[in-house]
């Protein structure tokens, strides 16, 4: 890209033949030719593809022109959402990238916003344009995506290591505790038993369960059904553990406390 050209043509000289005719040059001896430039720069993201971690402070979109133009020009990248939110998860707007004279990158550098909160990977987009700019044209690769990775863990965890019911209790309750608020939808997770001086059916019901955290919750009670047996027999015991953290809380970063069992 370089801008119209120009070069003269001049009448230089009347060969001695023709002057012995009369031929003289006239008035206009000389003209101007202009070449006329319809060479053209793109510009395009380079990559489209971007990953950033939550706590990565800012990601640095990247612009590459297909060649330099002899001016300095400014094209525009206007930020939209996607699964992520403007304000809360990134700082997005319509923002001007300057491309000094004979350049051919430039970057764009966007905030990222991390809000501590566990939640699945969200995603942002880019989209670039060129206005007004002769020579200039955005070219096919003007849309960029920036997936934001969450890396917020979530531990899980018994209150205490150990509970006492008297066998009349009907049902005894547990609680599980978490460090960090359950994100939008909640998630799951599975306690096993297994027995230790008290058995299962004939003291407890020892069935696997499912405990769900809602949205918000650091804290569930569940209920562990407590048989009377009228037999003077001592007190029993048996374990309640953690056993697995269902797909979609691990996909959160949900994982085991160091309190996985209780007694």
């Amino acid at each position: 890209l370089e801008g119209n050209e120009n070069f003269m043509a001049n009448i230089e000289d009347i060969s001695e033949a023709a002057a012995d005719l009369g031929v003289k040059k006239g008035a206009r001896d000389s003209a101007e030719v202009t070449i006329t430039d319809n060479d053209s720069v793109q510009v395009n993201f380079s990559p489209t593809i971007y990953t950033v971690s939550e706590d990565g402070e800012s990601v640095e979109l990247m612009l590459v022109a297909s060649g330099p133009a002899p001016f300095h020009y400014s094209v525009t990248v206007d930020t939209f959402d996607g699964t992520a939110d403007d304000g809360s998860d990134y700082i997005g707007g319509s923002f001007q990238v300057e491309f000094p004279a004979g350049s051919t990158t430039a970057s764009l550098t966007v905030d990222i916003l991390d809000d501590n909160l566990p939640e699945l990977d969200e995603w942002f987009g880019g989209l670039l344009s060129v206005s007004g700019v002769e020579g200039v044209t955005n070219g096919p690769q003007s849309l960029a995506n920036v997936t934001i990775s969450d890396e917020e863990e979530i531990f899980v965890q018994f209150d205490r290591a150990g509970y006492i019911f008297d066998e009349d209790v009907g049902d005894g309750i547990l609680t599980l505790v978490a460090d960090k608020p359950a994100p939008a939808g909640g998630y799951s997770v599975e306690v096993s038993f297994a027995d230790g001086t008290a058995g299962s059916p004939g003291d407890y019901s020892g069935e696997r369960q499912t405990v769900f955290f809602p949205e918000g919750a650091t804290s569930v009670d569940f209920a562990v059904p407590i048989v009377i047996d009228s037999l003077l027999e001592g007190n029993e015991n048996f374990m309640a553990n953690i056993e697995d953290i269902l797909e979609e809380a691990a996909i959160l970063g949900v994982k085991k406390g160091a309190r996985d069992s209780a007694e």
